[in-house]
């Protein structure tokens, strides 16, 4: 293909989803996608590989697989689209019911704002979707209560790690998933320590994408990945017969980075309680599967979810949480952290509030704290310059919340950043203290697995729990 320099890009007018494919022998899916212009068409196919269970796929499982694949393929257009950015999209392989044309508008609208305020791309924020009209499902399968094996989105994260250790210690018995082009070093060992089964999905990005960047065509930037995500651990759970895919998303996600153009720009959408409540309705619609994906941990804040991790053994030199890691390409790295981001800066502090420092340090194998380069990256997280990072931080109250606490703690108080920045720190409601270690129960979660999580989190809800020494 002969890619077009930039100031051709605007002449393609419509992004499409023009075919979607299964083989049931291979477990190889394939979601065909063409930018329309008026004097070129640029045409890509991804493949996903998904794992198949032991003596084939059943009718009823390929039946209900295929329908999630189908939103599976308008979460991965999205990704696509940002090639070009076109001013429509049109649907036209695949009818959508309802609430899943309501969803796919959703998803460019409010999962690609962060994509188009990086870009100045206005128009994405009022994007036409377009599609076929397809009746609902009239009859609802519940998998909350179906006592089938629930599926774990597994990132190998500290959110991860505690929503596979709630669901264990519940009796629920999980597996767990991953999505990953190749086999991270730092999964192996997590793995075995959690004792569950894995399944690993493999995406096929479309070879020309690499092409594209080369010739700096390709405008880059975030994309609703947990989207994809949900739906990939989704599908799985359908080809093997399982229960609801389980994922570790909280209460946090709904804070939003910025606003631009009158709309809020939050890095964390996808994340977010209104998409997980969209993607369900679509779910219920489209494939008729009801508490299909959900977040076992929506109710809490990122400060509780630490403290909760706080609390385990045995995971501490094994779990990353740094983006920067899970991005990389290089197949031999071994660091799990890289100690100049935003995620490694949230997730110290976060720590450093319910954990002591020296088995701290010992995680990060340095003191982020006690380092005067990381000040300005520390300044934006407590909302003191700028606006909240674009990425997967915790609310600008739970770092001061977290910041606060530290200056009191003879452990932390004299360290550079505490020195630096807690008499900066304005007052914290006492509401929004409260709600920051506050376990919170929503509708999205079955009875069974709240349950689990209610019996794993009472025995430590103590204030005492909430200290760093």
């Amino acid at each position: 293909m002969d890619w077009p320099d930039d100031d051709r890009l605007p002449a393609i007018h419509t992004f499409v989803y023009s075919g979607i494919r299964f083989d049931p022998e291979t477990g190889i899916a394939e979601f065909d996608f063409v930018h329309e212009g008026s004097s070129q068409r640029l045409c890509f196919t991804e493949g996903v590989k998904f794992p198949l269970p032991e003596g084939g796929v059943g009718d009823t499982e390929l039946t209900a697989f295929l329908r999630v694949l189908e939103l599976l393929y308008i979460a991965v257009g999205t990704f696509y689209y940002k090639v070009s950015a076109p001013p429509q999209v049109s649907i036209t392989a695949i009818p959508l019911a309802p609430a899943a044309a309501a969803w796919a508008q959703q998803l460019y609208r409010e999962g690609l704002a962060e994509y188009a305020h990086r870009h100045q791309l206005e128009h994405v924020l009022d994007l036409p979707v377009r599609s076929q009209y397809r009746d609902p499902v009239d009859r609802l399968h519940n998998l909350g209560g179906s006592g089938r094996t629930p599926l774990v989105g597994f990132s190998g994260g500290k959110d991860s790690v505690v929503a596979l250790e709630v669901l264990k210690s519940g009796g629920l018995n999980p597996a767990a998933f991953t999505t990953d082009r190749r086999v991270k070093p730092q999964l192996e060992p997590l793995m075995r320590r959690a004792q569950v089964r894995l399944l690993r999905v493999r995406p096929r990005p479309d070879p020309q994408l690499k092409q594209l960047m080369r010739h700096t065509a390709l405008l880059r930037g975030h994309a609703p990945l947990t989207a994809m995500t949900s739906l990939v651990g989704t599908a799985v759970a359908a080809l093997h017969g399982l229960g609801p895919a389980v994922l570790a998303n909280e209460r946090s996600a709904d804070e939003p980075n910025l606003v631009w153009r009158g709309r809020e720009v939050n890095h964390q959408w996808a994340k977010s309680a209104v998409a997980e409540q969209a993607l369900d309705r679509a779910l219920r619609e489209h494939t008729g599967v009801a508490s299909g994906c959900f977040s076992l941990l929506r109710g809490m804040g990122e400060l509780e979810i630490c403290r909760m991790f706080a609390a385990l053994d045995g995971y501490d030199e094994l779990f990353s949480s740094c983006n920067v890691v899970v991005r990389s390409t290089d197949p031999h790295r071994t660091e799990r952290w890289c100690l100049d981001c935003a995620k490694c800066r949230w997730v110290f502090l976060a720590l450093a509030a319910v954990m002591p420092r020296s088995r701290l340090v010992q995680i990060f194998q340095r003191d982020l704290l006690d380092d005067r380069a990381q000040i300005a990256g520390y300044r934006e997280l407590l909302g003191l310059d700028g606006h909240k990072p674009l990425e997967c931080v915790g609310e600008i109250a739970e770092a001061r919340i977290a910041l606060r606490q530290l200056a009191e703690d003879q452990q932390w108080r004299d360290t550079a950043v505490l020195n630096e920045l807690a008499a900066q720190i304005p007052p914290v409601p006492s509401d929004q203290r409260e709600r920051a270690w506050r376990v919170d129960r929503v509708g999205t979660v079955p009875e069974a697995y709240q349950a689990a999580l209610d019996r794993w989190s009472s025995p430590t809800m103590s204030a005492s729990a909430h200290g760093g020494s």
